[in-house]
């Protein structure tokens, strides 16, 4: 299947994302880094096929979680747990089902910011008792940028992710953990779902 002419901006978020995500692609071998701009190639290559082959999904955004461990009560009233947004992606499965995701979204973030994100995603995905319902569990490796965090300079990101699935919609979440001492930061949930039409 071959991209729809209508999609710029996942095409666009490939350039983006391509350094972040390089590393997670599976054809990157160690004896390539010592060449950087053939680990580039090779990296944007595997994005690029990703792409091109994969299906079209589409992302809705909707809720984020604010450790009430980590944050005040009156910091957590002023934070929006509401992270609404939507986006586009392209998954190709291989043939165990696992999954590999280019995509480009934007949601509300903590503090009603539009927070854009372009990234790539790899699950393994399993089916228990291959029954109707999936799990997967894997990572994602981007690039986003937030009014509060470098005044919107765009940075890396490198998550978990996990997800459940059941027919054409896939509920995904990941976790950004604490990386300081300080109070009211880190330690947010962050869930959003997939859809494929047709």
């Amino acid at each position: 299947m071959t991209a729809p002419q209508h999609a710029p901006l996942l095409r666009k978020a490939l350039g983006a994302c391509g350094l972040v995500a390089a590393f997670a692609a599976p054809s990157c071998h160690a004896g390539v880094l010592a060449d950087g701009e053939g680990w580039i190639s090779q990296a944007s290559s595997h994005l690029q096929r990703v792409y091109d082959q994969g299906q079209t999904r589409v992302f809705l955004t909707g809720y984020a979680w604010h450790d009430p461990h980590t944050y005040t009560a009156a910091k957590r009233a002023q934070l929006n747990s509401d992270a609404w947004g939507f986006g586009a992606a392209r998954r190709l499965a291989d043939a165990d089902g696992n999954e590999e995701l280019v995509y480009a979204m934007v949601f509300s973030d903590s503090h009603r910011k539009a927070e854009p994100v372009v990234g790539y995603a790899k699950q393994w995905i399993w089916r228990p008792e291959g029954g109707p319902i999936s799990l997967g569990a894997g990572y994602t490796a981007g690039v986003t940028s937030r009014a509060d965090i470098l005044n919107n300079i765009p940075f890396p990101i490198a998550l978990p992710l996990l997800s459940l699935g059941i027919g054409r919609v896939r509920l995904y979440g990941t976790y950004l953990p604490k990386v300081n001492n300080k109070l009211n930061n880190g330690n947010v949930a962050f869930f959003f779902a997939s859809v494929r039409f047709g």
